[in-house]
């Protein structure tokens, strides 16, 4: 466990060992989690180690392999690295660590319910530790794999992203909100050791008053040297870097965070990860990513439809009147997009599939798709 004094006090880098946990059973696993958010609490950061297979991290790497190849070195800034994500819709081996249950766990409680010391939930005039029927809407933030080669991180390649926080990204001051606005992960998909560049934390920065203060930058670091399957967990308020990779292989992570529900997120879920692919997702990823409606009115659709209601049903096309699906009522609604009379409507579907058969032959798959849409609707569609 590794240790530091600074202007925080005394700290330690705590190790959580999952498989191990795992083996031992259900009670150990919510010891585990009780223990994380612990150190968390009173460190800023903490490791589980062994949270997936090293298989599962392969395969990971292997699905992402094509686009990190395509990808330039050195974009925003970072010499020798190459970042690159959507890896809900790009790496299905990735969603087991999106979505793993202890990572969470972790979620809920310092954003969902604000359990660290100093935050609270703030709704409506009351403020408290979250609990059922009150508690802050989360959901992915992030998605990126970074590979890092040699010499990423040195004088040769630089990093213009030095020792920083997370959390000033959305131009709010949340300094004095006593609030938790984000929790960061970094897995390691290959080994991270102090020689290939693994990110060093400043323990207990999260503390600093003001919040976003800046005495953490000259404080002396940790490396979190951890073995592949392993993840580091921290706040947004907590400060950390990479390293500089001095050996001759890549360091390979995948940067995971997650952010209140309300708040923007860094990496655009729903174009990263847009309705015809999020509709063949399981519904946990699909709320996750954000095709949800976290709370009262926030992230309808159209005709005042959930995500689930709307984009993610098969046939749903905005351009489409009627798409909506919702019952209409013969007395007071209407006309609806079908035709009561049966050779009218007869005459209209037979000129979609007329469109639809041109755009098809002119190469217009998009308005081909549109069409099949529209046909779809029309053949559900009420007869008002």
């Amino acid at each position: 466990m590794e240790q530091v004094a600074n202007i925080f006090g005394s700290h330690a880098l705590r190790r959580f060992d999952y498989a191990a946990a795992t083996r031992a059973g259900p009670p150990a696993l919510a010891q585990l989690d009780e223990d994380v958010l612990a150190a968390i609490d009173q460190h800023g950061f903490a490791v589980i180690e062994h949270a997936v297979p090293a298989a599962s991290c392969d395969r990971v790497v292997a699905e992402m392999r094509p686009f990190l190849d395509a990808t330039p070195h050195g974009l925003h800034g970072l010499g020798g690295t190459r970042r690159s994500g959507a890896l809900v819709a790009r790496s299905p081996a990735s969603h087991e660590m999106i979505a793993h249950p202890a990572i969470l766990q972790l979620v809920k409680s310092i954003l969902g319910e604000q359990r660290l010391s100093g935050d609270a939930v703030h709704i409506n005039g009351r403020s408290a530790k979250g609990e059922k029927g009150f508690r802050y809407p989360w959901h992915l933030h992030l998605t990126q794999v970074i590979d890092v080669g040699p010499g990423g991180g040195s004088e040769a390649m630089p990093h213009q992203l030095k020792m920083h926080r997370a959390n000033g990204m959305w131009m709010h001051d949340f300094q004095d909100a006593a609030l938790d606005p984000q929790l960061e992960v970094m897995w390691a998909l290959t080994d991270f050791s102090a020689v290939n560049g693994a990110t060093h934390v400043v323990l207990g920065s999260h503390r600093e008053e003001p919040r976003g203060g800046t005495r953490s930058h000259r404080e002396p670091t940790v490396q979190a040297v951890m073995p592949q399957g392993s993840a580091l967990i921290w706040t947004g308020w907590a400060v950390h870097g990479a390293g500089v990779n001095a050996s001759a292989e890549r360091r390979i992570g995948m940067n995971i965070n997650y952010a209140l529900g309300f708040l923007v997120q860094e990496e655009n879920q729903y174009l990263a990860c847009p309705p015809h692919l999020a509709r063949r997702l399981p519904v946990q990823m699909q709320r996750l990513i954000g095709y949800r409606q976290p709370a009262g009115a926030l992230n309808y659709v159209a005709e005042c439809q959930a995500p689930a209601d709307s984009v993610l049903r098969e046939d749903f096309d905005v351009l489409v009147p009627g798409a909506h699906g919702h019952a209409m009522d013969a007395s007071i609604d209407g006309p609806a997009f079908a035709p009561t009379d049966e050779d009218a409507f007869q005459r209209k579907l037979e000129r979609l599939a007329s469109r639809k058969a041109q755009a098809i032959a002119d190469d217009d798959l998009e308005l081909a798709l549109h069409l099949k849409n529209a046909i779809s609707v029309l053949k559900r569609s009420p007869r008002l």
